[in-house]
C-alpha cells in the first residue's frame, strides 16, 4: 500500500511539473499592483535593444552621408522605444528592481535622443531646399 501511494505521489509530481503551477499560483501571491515578467522576456527584450543598440553604434561611426543614416537612426530607436514599452506596460513594479529603477530614464533618454535626430533630420531638409 504505502508503495502504491509514494507512486502515486511521484506522478502527480511529475505531472505537475509539466503544468505551469508557477504562473497559476503567480496570481494569487503577488499583489494585483506587481507585474511579474517572465525571465523569457526580459532576455529577448535586452538582446533587442543590444542588436539595435550595436546598429546605431555602427550607423553613427559610419560616413555614408547625412541623410540615409539619420533615417536608419530615427527607425532603431523607435525599435528600441519599443523594446523598452514591452517591459514598462503596467506602469507597476515589477520583480527586477533594477529595471524598475532605471528603465523610465532609459526610455526618457532614448526619446530625447529620437527627437533630436528628427530636429536635425527636418533642420537639414530645410536648409537643402
Amino acid at each position: 500500500m504505502t508503495y502504491r501511494s509514494v507512486f502515486v505521489a511521484i506522478m502527480v509530481l511529475g505531472l505537475s511539473g509539466c503544468a505551469d503551477i508557477a504562473r497559476w499560483t503567480r496570481q494569487y501571491t503577488y499583489p494585483p499592483e506587481f507585474r511579474y515578467i517572465e525571465r523569457d522576456t526580459v532576455r529577448s527584450t535586452m538582446r533587442d535593444l543590444a542588436v539595435h543598440a550595436r546598429e546605431l553604434n555602427d550607423l553613427i561611426r559610419s560616413s555614408d552621408g547625412p541623410q540615409r543614416p539619420r533615417d536608419e537612426i530615427i527607425m532603431h530607436l523607435r525599435a528600441m522605444e519599443q523594446a523598452a514599452e514591452k517591459l514598462d506596460q503596467s506602469g507597476w513594479p515589477t520583480n527586477h528592481p533594477l529595471i524598475d529603477m532605471n528603465l523610465a530614464s532609459f526610455r526618457r533618454d532614448i526619446n530625447f535622443a529620437r527627437e533630436a535626430i528628427e530636429r536635425d533630420r527636418q533642420t537639414s531638409c530645410l536648409s537643402d531646399q
